[in-house]
């Protein structure tokens, strides 16, 4: 019966392996955003596409409902909403933000 959940397991692990690759100062640093920005662009590409994908069968279902919690897809466009007040001043931010996830 565990068998159904190996999926989402090996999912949610890939995911969270990526999260101290996204928040990588040395990134920030280089590319001139902040940190906070930096983290979250890959998230938010990484939401755009779990929300977009087909639950065709259970175990799918599970893995897209496992994936879209890890990367806590539900705080996404509050979490972009206050990115934008924070640094409504720092242009090169907010042409990081108005990037669409979709490329």
């Amino acid at each position: 019966m565990t068998g159904g959940w190996v999926p989402p397991t090996c999912l949610c692990a890939l995911v969270l392996a990526q999260l101290p690759a996204w928040a990588d100062p040395g990134a920030a640093v280089e590319a001139g955003l902040p940190v906070e920005v930096t983290a979250f662009m890959p998230r938010r590409t990484d939401c755009h596409h779990w929300t977009g994908e087909e639950a065709y069968d259970a175990d799918r279902g599970r893995a897209i409902a496992a994936a879209v919690k890890a990367l806590r897809c539900d705080a996404v466009a509050a979490d972009e909403t206050r990115m934008r007040r924070r640094y409504g001043r720092d242009p090169e931010a907010l042409r990081s933000l108005d990037r669409r996830p979709d490329g």
